[in-house]
């Protein structure tokens, strides 16, 4: 007799390196993992519970999103910090989110509208209140924004870049522009209800001088190494 072949639509096989490098960018991303620290194998093996051989598949990868570091024979570590590198990301993601929110917004239904007021009403009462759960809810808006660019290039681009502006945020900075964010969510709210392009280069051009004055005074106060 034939061998079953199973049900119509299976759920899609999970790759084991992509298992530890979730784990491992989750705990990156909140300070399990700390800015400089080396990575052993041995001691990632028995963290994660698997071989070596998903482990360093995964390690790659982060070197790719700019989070690991390696120089043969010398060492693997997390990246440490510093105000370029920071700099650079934030410009990075900004012209990326720019970017969508000119090619998504047009493209809005009345129902995406709606959707995304809702979005952008839950990241700014969070805000308000200055409660870093906006990160999250900030990241979503982002989400829902680039799935609706009808560009499948760019929500691959932006999670390199995100994964490394948040852990540089969280390692660095630990901190929000409170004020300067819930100015230019709401500008972004207001383009998205108008489905005008045009409109959102004024608020991500303001955010942008903001978040540059912002680093430039953290830094000065040494709180990014340079």
């Amino acid at each position: 007799m034939p061998v079953p072949t199973g049900p119509d639509n299976p759920a899609p096989r999970r790759l084991l390196r992509d298992v530890v490098f979730e784990k491992m960018i989750a705990a990156i991303q909140d300070g399990t993992l700390q800015a400089g620290e080396r990575l052993n194998d041995d001691e990632l093996v028995a963290w994660l519970g698997v071989s070596r051989t998903p482990i360093r598949e995964a390690i790659a990868k982060l070197v790719d999103y700019g989070l690991v570091e390696m120089e043969a024979n010398r060492y693997t570590r997390i990246v440490q910090p510093t105000f370029e590198r920071y700099q650079h990301a934030v410009q990075m993601l900004g012209g990326f989110h720019e970017l969508s929110a000119r090619w998504a917004f047009p493209r809005f239904t009345d129902k995406d509208v709606k959707e995304y007021g809702k979005l952008a009403d839950a990241a700014l009462k969070l805000l308000r209140a200055e409660d870093p759960k906006a990160v999250a809810a900030i990241s979503a808006i982002t989400t829902f924004t680039l799935e609706r660019t009808g560009n499948p290039l760019l929500p691959q681009l932006e999670a390199t870049l995100n994964a490394r502006v948040v852990f540089m945020l969280h390692a660095a900075l630990g901190q929000l522009q409170w004020a300067d964010t819930i100015e230019y969510v709401t500008g972004l709210k207001a383009a998205a209800e108008s489905r005008d392009p045009a409109a959102v280069i004024p608020a991500f051009e303001a955010f942008q001088r903001a978040t540059e004055h912002h680093l430039a005074q953290v830094h000065a106060a040494g709180s990014i190494p340079d």
